[in-house]
């Protein structure tokens, strides 16, 4: 045999070999450390109403109205469960692990037995993730809740992982999955930019009492507008222009039917940016003038949050700006990563405050804030919070260096819960503490407010 030949046949099967172990990655079954026999349907009452389907009072969106066993409409609150930055990846073994992380979803939602399930971005971030995306769905059908996903900045951000436009597609086939990619259009005609802005309207005795919006808030900001807005290039992207026009009118159409509306995205405003984390050095002194005792002037610090070292010692507090407010239990100890351009979403947010009550992000695993400004009179305020943390793979306070205890983690999910009023109530739960629950919210009034 010629040299010649045997070259060829060494890059033949060398190609063959490249094809066969891509295929595996992207296509062959992956395990997932999970009882799939201990995972049952929670029996929800809740029914789907597709678009202008008779019950439902919207032609555009989709609706879930719970119903009693006579048929008749059940106007109990709704409860709607929000977990954020799963990171589903690679990492199955061990206390930190996907393994932890799914015992404690699925027996959250087994113990909680919600009406809905939030998903805010950064839940399948493998690089095995078209296997990661059915796995999930596969364990909401057996639970046979409705859910919906909003991508965060990790979905699809490497060239090995699934792209954010195919993992919404897999995922929006499953019957309980409510996310949409498809691509809405504003009143006006424009494409509205992104995969997954949809809406879930949530009936009570046949009117919405809330619509859930959910949209994507991309991941790293594009080349293209950190040039025109002369933002820095590894800046986190943020709403575009037609996703504000596209939300507006569906906070209008929630006000039109005297309901209220909530946000639910992955990346936090820059407003959030009015709680910061404060790290303090040995001598409690930062390069900017901080002090333990004393803040900037403008400033003041939140009481009860702090970060301690694995030895006790102070290493930084949680702040907050002077005409900002947070409720009971709110802390940041990161610093808040949103995009470094303002879009304006937030001062849009309250020129529609009448109908809206509150926007729920993840991104940031060690920040767990309610923060808002004061509300007129006869007015409630607008919340911008975050998720906690629902992940054991990623960072905690503990690898932080930011907890003296190695069990205080900051791991857990969000309660949200909605009244026939339009009010609703506001909490988390902590995973690493005996599953404690902390109020911030309740029926639209924050709890214990700083």
């Amino acid at each position: 045999m010629s040299l010649k030949k045997k070259v060829i046949i060494g890059c033949s099967l060398g190609f063959a070999l490249v094809v066969a172990i891509v295929a595996i990655v992207l296509f062959a079954p992956l395990p997932m450390p999970v009882d799939w026999d201990s995972i049952y349907d929670i029996e929800s009452n809740v029914t789907l109403l597709a678009p202008g389907e008779k019950g439902n009072p919207s032609d555009s969106a989709v609706a879930l109205v719970k119903k009693n066993k006579d048929g008749s409409i059940d106007t109990s609150d709704w409860k709607v469960l929000q977990f954020t930055d799963m990171h589903l990846s690679e990492q199955n073994k061990g206390e930190w692990s996907n393994e932890t992380t799914l015992k404690e979803f699925i027996a959250a939602i087994e113990r909680e037995k919600p009406d809905f399930v939030a998903l805010t971005g950064d839940i399948i971030t493998s690089f095995r993730g078209r296997a990661r995306a059915v796995q999930l769905c596969e364990i909401m059908e057996k639970l046979g809740v409705y859910w919906g996903y909003c991508l965060g900045n990790h979905e699809g951000d490497a060239f090995y992982k699934l792209p954010r436009k195919e993992l919404m597609e897999i995922i929006e086939k499953y019957p309980h999955c409510l996310s949409d990619s498809t691509v809405k259009k504003t009143a006006e005609g424009e494409a509205v930019w992104g995969y997954g802005n949809f809406v879930v309207n949530l009936l009570g005795n046949r009117k919405i009492v809330q619509s859930l919006i959910f949209m994507d808030s991309g991941d790293g900001i594009s080349k293209e507008d950190a040039s025109r807005l002369n933002v820095r290039r590894g800046s986190y992207d943020f709403l575009k222009d037609s996703q504000k026009a596209w939300y507006a009118e569906q906070v209008n159409a929630a006000i039109a039917a005297n309901a209220k509306s909530m946000l639910f995205i992955h990346i936090p405003l820059v407003e959030q940016r009015n709680m910061s984390y404060i790290a303090l050095n040995n001598e409690s002194v930062t390069a900017e003038g901080w002090t333990a005792d004393a803040p900037l002037d403008g400033w003041r610090y939140v009481e009860g949050a702090v970060a301690k070292d694995h030895d006790g010692n102070l290493v930084g507090k949680t702040a907050i700006k002077d005409g900002w407010l947070c409720a009971n239990g709110s802390r940041n100890f990161e610093g808040v990563c949103s995009s470094d351009y303002n879009n304006g979403m937030y001062e849009l947010m309250k020129s529609l405050r009448v109908g809206v009550n509150a926007l729920f992000c993840g991104h940031d695993h060690v920040n767990d804030s309610v923060l808002f400004e004061a509300a007129g009179e006869g007015e409630t305020p607008i919340y911008l919070a975050y998720g906690i943390c629902s992940g054991y793979a990623t960072y905690n306070l503990y690898k932080s260096n930011k907890t003296d205890d190695p069990n205080r983690l900051l791991k857990g999910y969000s309660v949200i819960k909605v009244h026939g009023d339009c009010t609703f109530d506001y909490s988390g739960v902590s995973y690493d503490c005996d599953y404690a629950v902390t109020p911030y919210v309740d029926h639209s009034v924050p709890v214990k407010p700083q």
